[in-house]
C-alpha cells in the first residue's frame, strides 16, 4: 500500500506537470516525442544520461527559442513532507542533471562523427515544507532550482493535494486494491489537461479513436479502466484497478481547485518565483492593456508582520492586480535578520534580483519591470500589502 505521504507527492508532481505546461512548456509523456534521448522504465518515463537512466516523473521542454542556448528541459520534483528538504535531496538532484547533460548524441560533420550535445537539463525541487540551510547552500551554488510551496500564498494548492490524496487512500481502502499508478496517472493527467499534445500514446503507438474520444471527452466522469490506463501506461500492466467513476471525480475535483490559479516567474536570477494572483482575469486584462512591458511595484511583510508573502502590484497605482510570492529561505532571512536595514536590503532585492520579471500567460511572454511607486509616507514603502 502507498504511503499517504508519498501520494501527495505523486499528486503534486501531476498538479506541478500541469502548471509547467501552463508556463510555455511542452510535456514529455512519450518515448515516442524524442526515441534518442528518452526510454521507458519499469515505472515510466527515462531520460538516458551519461552513466545511468533517469526516472522523470514530470519533464518539460521549453517551447520558447532560447537564443545562444541549447533547447532547455527541466525536471520537477515534488515532495509533500512534515519536515523539511535536506541535503541529501539537493545532491540527488544536482547527480541527476549533471548525468543527463553529460549525455551526448552523435552528428556526423562531413566524414566525421561528432559527439553532440543536444538540450540543457535543469531540475526544480517543491517542498511544502521549505528547505534545509545546508540543501539551499548546495542548490544555490550548483544552479538546482529550490521553489518553497509552505507559505500561506500556496495554502490553497496543499490543501487542495492533501484532500484529493486523502479520498484516494480512503478509495483504496475501501476496494482494497494495490495502488494502481498507471490508472490514477492517466486519470490525472486527462482531467489536468497534461497528456502531450500530439496524441501518441506512452509506447510511441499512433493514437486511436477510442483514446482520443476518451481524451477529448467532455463529460465530468470518464471510463479509465485497465485497459485504457495499460494502453497509455504499459509500464504499469495492473491486474486489478480502481473504480473508474470514483477516480475520475477524485481527478476532476482537484482538477477545479487548482487550474489556472498559478503563474511561473522567472527573475534574472538563480531562482523561480511561483506567483499566486488574487485575480487571474484582472492580470489578464491588465496584461492586454499594456502589451510590451508591465512596470511594476513590489512589496514585503516586514520583520513585524512577517506572513512570508511578497505581492507584485501595477507601478502606476491603481492596484488592478496583486501577484503573491514568497522569496527563498535564505535570502528572506537575510533581508529580515536586522530590522533597521529592512528597507535598504528591500530596495537591493528589489532593483537588483528582481528587477525584471518574465511571466508566460495566454501564450505570449510578459516582462514585469519594477518600477517602484511613490509614497507620501517613507514608511509605507516596506509594509506589506
Amino acid at each position: 500500500m502507498v504511503s499517504f505521504e508519498a501520494l501527495r507527492g505523486y499528486l503534486l508532481e501531476e498538479v506541478l506537470a500541469r502548471l509547467l505546461q501552463d508556463n510555455g512548456y511542452r510535456l514529455l509523456v512519450s518515448v515516442k516525442q524524442d526515441p534518442d534521448a528518452l526510454k521507458r522504465g519499469r515505472h515510466g518515463l527515462l531520460v538516458r544520461g551519461r552513466g545511468s537512466d533517469h526516472q522523470a516523473d514530470v519533464l518539460g521542454e521549453l517551447t520558447l527559442p532560447t537564443p545562444f542556448s541549447l533547447p532547455l528541459r527541466v525536471f520537477v520534483e515534488a515532495k509533500y513532507r512534515g519536515q523539511k528538504v535536506g541535503l541529501r535531496d539537493a545532491r540527488n538532484a544536482h547527480g541527476v542533471v549533471h548525468d543527463v547533460n553529460e549525455q551526448y548524441a552523435t552528428a556526423h560533420a562531413g566524414s566525421r562523427r561528432v559527439p553532440v550535445r543536444r538540450h540543457l537539463y535543469r531540475y526544480a525541487l517543491f517542498s511544502t515544507s521549505g528547505f534545509s540551510l545546508p540543501a539551499q547552500q548546495y542548490a544555490l551554488a550548483q544552479q538546482i532550482f529550490l521553489v518553497d510551496l509552505s507559505g500561506p500564498a500556496f495554502s490553497n494548492l496543499t490543501e487542495a493535494t492533501d484532500r484529493a490524496a486523502r479520498r484516494l487512500v480512503q478509495l483504496l481502502s475501501e476496494t482494497d486494491v494495490p495502488f494502481p499508478r498507471g490508472q490514477v496517472r492517466t486519470a490525472l493527467r486527462i482531467s489536468l489537461g497534461t497528456w502531450t499534445d500530439d496524441g501518441s500514446s506512452e509506447d510511441g503507438g499512433p493514437p486511436t479513436e477510442s483514446s482520443s474520444s476518451v481524451l477529448h471527452q467532455s463529460s465530468p466522469v470518464r471510463r479509465v479502466g485497465p485497459d485504457e490506463s495499460i494502453r497509455r501506461n504499459p509500464a504499469h500492466a495492473e491486474k486489478r484497478a480502481l473504480p473508474p467513476e470514483r477516480l475520475m471525480s477524485v481527478a476532476d475535483t482537484l482538477a477545479s481547485e487548482i487550474v489556472g490559479s498559478l503563474l511561473l516567474g522567472f527573475p534574472t536570477s538563480p531562482f523561480i518565483l511561483v506567483l499566486r494572483p488574487d485575480n487571474l482575469p484582472a492580470f489578464a486584462a491588465y496584461v492586454i492593456d499594456h502589451p510590451i512591458e508591465v512596470l511594476v511595484d513590489i512589496r514585503f511583510a516586514t520583520a513585524r508582520n512577517a506572513s512570508g508573502d511578497w505581492v507584485i502590484v501595477p507601478a502606476d497605482g491603481s492596484e488592478r492586480f496583486a501577484l503573491r510570492f514568497s522569496l527563498p529561505t535564505l535570502l528572506a532571512s537575510w533581508l529580515l535578520e536586522d530590522e533597521t536595514a529592512v528597507a535598504m536590503r528591500a530596495r537591493d532585492v528589489k532593483a537588483g534580483l528582481l528587477s525584471s520579471i518574465f511571466v508566460f500567460h495566454d501564450a505570449r511572454l510578459v516582462r514585469l519591470t519594477f518600477r517602484p511607486r511613490r509614497h507620501t509616507d517613507p514608511a509605507q514603502s516596506t509594509s506589506a500589502w
